[in-house]
């Protein structure tokens, strides 16, 4: 076992198929991987075919890869705090977007983000399943991101880096101490209520 590479699986007894079991988010990537346009492909129908209400589809991606002009720029300024310190060291960057109108009238944000997060979701375990991973960010600047991609008729949901999972050794305490912290979650008894045992 490489210990160099944190592994995190979700602890729990149920029979979870690994795609799920598996997925965590490293803020630790291969700064020397890149993303193979095949792969890329691959990601972008993965979010393209996720289900949506009434096929209405209102979302968009951008995948951006590294050492382009455009994933430089959000990478350093579209980006906030402690996103800045590790994510342009990602393969790519997902910037997922939601359509703001459909059929000429205004959405409604929360619909839209429920069938956009499904496709984020999607394109997350497809991710997974080509044994990369994948880190969501919320920490963003919507307004640069949106002026840099020329995208105002879109919101910005947020921005995934996408890449191969790095070493911890030679990190920095302060990215070690979060890569190597716990994975937790709620208790079951919060979260879900099986009929039969009400």
């Amino acid at each position: 076992m490489n210990h160099e590479i944190v592994q995190k699986p979700a602890d729990t007894t149920a029979n979870l198929h690994p795609l799920v079991r598996d997925r965590w988010s490293p803020r630790i990537y291969d700064p020397e991987h890149n993303l193979s346009m095949a792969e890329l492909e691959s990601i972008g129908e993965a979010f393209r075919w996720a289900p949506s209400s009434s096929n209405q589809q209102p979302w968009k991606l951008v995948l951006l890869t590294r050492g382009s002009e455009l994933f430089e720029s959000i990478a350093s300024t579209g980006l906030t705090g402690f996103n800045q310190t590790w994510a342009p060291d990602a393969s790519g960057l997902a910037v997922v977007l939601a359509a703001k109108t459909f059929e000429g009238k205004d959405r409604k944000m929360a619909e839209t983000y429920f069938d956009v997060g499904l496709a984020s979701s999607q394109l997350v375990t497809q991710v997974e399943s080509m044994g990369l991973k994948a880190h969501f960010m919320g920490g963003i600047v919507p307004e640069k991101i949106r002026e840099d991609l020329k995208v105002a008729e879109h919101e910005v949901v947020c921005v995934i880096a996408l890449g191969k999972q790095g070493s911890i050794l030679g990190k920095d305490e302060a990215i070690v101490s979060r890569e190597t912290a716990p994975r937790t979650r709620n208790n079951s008894s919060d979260v879900y209520v099986i009929d039969s045992i009400l």
